[in-house]
């Protein structure tokens, strides 16, 4: 049996850690790209590429920064106290990339949110953040960071071939998919 698979892709311009971020064994998406945390389901996977103003990649040459499959899907205001998602509250006065880098920066107050410190977003990133009002989180996603995938390799076409098409599984092509499976591990 098949069932639909929908992949979507966009360029990013800036790759900090924070959205996505990628630590602590899950890759979540809390922040930037309200449409496609409002619209995106879980199974739908996201790919993230370089981009001219990220790293000056000309048009045709992206490298895929990251790959996630969405596999589970929570209110911004659900986010902020939730248990698993606690570590991923940003820490601005640890050193490590890890903990400053958190994206669980938007704090249930009354009706609305209170925004944390943290490096990556001030109060004019607010109101699209929030937004988005879902969280997308995965724990079955692939994470380049600093080490993208090149224009060159066989991941890329696939990707961006089917990036906005709804196909079903036995319609995609098969080998970059299982190149990336075979050499990408969460």
């Amino acid at each position: 049996m098949s069932s639909d698979l929908r992949l979507f892709s966009y360029k990013m311009a800036v790759d900090t850690g924070f959205a996505p971020n990628p630590f602590f064994g899950v890759l979540t998406l809390a922040a930037c790209k309200p449409k496609i945390r409002l619209k995106k389901d879980v199974h739908d996977w996201i790919a993230g590429f370089t981009s001219k103003a990220l790293c000056k990649d000309d048009v045709g040459k992206e490298r895929l920064i990251y790959l996630m499959q969405i596999t589970d899907k929570i209110k911004i205001s659900e986010y902020f106290n939730h248990p698993h998602y606690q570590i991923k509250i940003p820490d601005p006065s640890n050193e490590e990339t890890v903990y400053r880098a958190g994206d669980n920066i938007y704090k249930p107050c009354g009706m609305g949110f209170e925004q944390i410190e943290n490096w990556n977003h001030d109060e004019s990133n607010k109101d699209a953040d929030i937004s988005g009002d879902y969280v997308l989180i995965s724990n079955k996603f692939y994470y380049f960071g600093g080490k993208p995938l090149d224009r060159s390799s066989p991941y890329k076409k696939t990707i961006t071939r089917y990036s906005t098409s709804k196909r079903t599984e036995s319609q995609l092509p098969s080998t970059g998919y299982k190149r990336i499976n075979s050499i990408a591990r969460v």
